[in-house]
């Protein structure tokens, strides 16, 4: 894959982490605690699956994108 590529996978990674992360105050008020915990325990494996289905793979394949990530991150707070 190239470098686009690479980048773009890290963006939609991003992107789908930060919206399933943006459920959990919903879920938070509007579940039971065990519905809750449920759907939290569900959406960190979730993410940990994005992380690893894509983010490692972009990274493995690109390591130099990591310092771009960082730079990001430092700068807006948030990959888009």
């Amino acid at each position: 894959m190239n470098s686009q590529l690479a980048w773009e996978m890290i963006r939609v990674s991003f992107r789908a982490s930060r919206e399933l992360q943006d459920l959990l105050p919903q879920l938070r008020d509007q579940c039971s605690p065990e519905e809750y915990k449920d759907c939290a325990h569900g959406i960190a494996r979730a993410i940990h699956g994005i992380n690893t289905a894509l983010i490692d793979k972009a990274l493995a394949s690109h390591p130099e994108l990591e310092s771009r990530i960082e730079s990001e991150l430092a700068e807006v707070g948030r990959i888009d």
